[in-house]
């Protein structure tokens, strides 16, 4: 399965950024236009979160980094979508940028 990682930096805390990921991953409706079956679920203590759809499986983490945090999210993508993954990328990191801006 082709990988997709995406990484942004955040001068908000660690929870903070979490919180702003997690609000963006579970009501964004451009992310819904690309799965919209897909399904988020998040551990707060660590930070973590998944997202599973028809389509891909993501994985997501948030962790201290100096006097902010640092965000990565990793989508596997089927084979058959391998074409448009740069569109999965860029749309991702757009939304990171947005949401932590």
């Amino acid at each position: 399965m082709p990988k997709v990682t995406v990484e942004s930096q955040s001068t908000y805390s660690a929870a903070e950024t979490f919180k702003k990921i997690k609000h963006m991953l579970e009501t964004d409706h451009d992310l819904q236009k690309l799965d919209a079956g897909y399904k988020c679920n998040f551990n707060e203590g660590g930070m973590t979160g998944t997202a599973k759809g028809s389509k891909f499986e993501a994985n997501m983490k948030v962790v201290s980094a100096g006097t902010g945090a640092a965000v990565t999210i990793e989508v596997d993508l089927p084979f058959m979508l391998t074409p448009i993954k740069g569109v999965v990328q860029s749309t991702l990191q757009r939304k990171l940028e947005s949401t932590l801006a």
